[in-house]
């Protein structure tokens, strides 16, 4: 076993999961577990391991800091994503006739998915939907 640096053997001794720093110390260098380790389990505890690592995966490592201030949120679809962000900022309402049908799917595939990323949560299947300008 290679000799580690002071920093992350004291870091070491903080972890909460002594498994997850395992694989994480496997998959990246002693730098990159110094500078990020305490904010990948933070995540991980918050929204599990598997959004975070999918949301790495996608970003890269260097962006895990923009997690939670890109992360809007889980939902079925983008394009339930899509009907829920319209319908918050108000133009959805109930003058809309009930015969008049929305293309959510278009309207997350044409314009939203410019602006956002859909990572599918492996642990639950659901859409995790992050803004690409945070």
């Amino acid at each position: 076993m290679p000799v580690m640096k002071e920093e992350t053997k004291e870091l070491l001794e903080n972890v909460m999961d002594e498994t997850l720093a395992s694989e994480f110390l496997k998959e990246y260098d002693e730098d990159q577990f110094v500078e990020y380790y305490e904010q990948y389990e933070t995540l991980v505890s918050d929204y599990g391991q598997g959004l975070v690592d999918e949301y790495i995966e996608y970003y890269f490592l260097d962006a895990i800091d923009h997690f939670e201030d890109a992360y809007s949120g889980e939902y079925e679809s983008g394009a339930e994503f899509a009907e829920q962000i319209v319908s918050d900022m108000g133009y959805v309402n109930n003058n809309i006739p009930s015969w008049v049908e929305i293309d959510w799917q278009a309207t997350w595939d044409n314009s939203l998915s410019w602006d956002y990323t859909e990572i599918v949560n492996p642990d639950n299947n659901r859409s995790a939907i992050f803004s690409n300008s945070y």
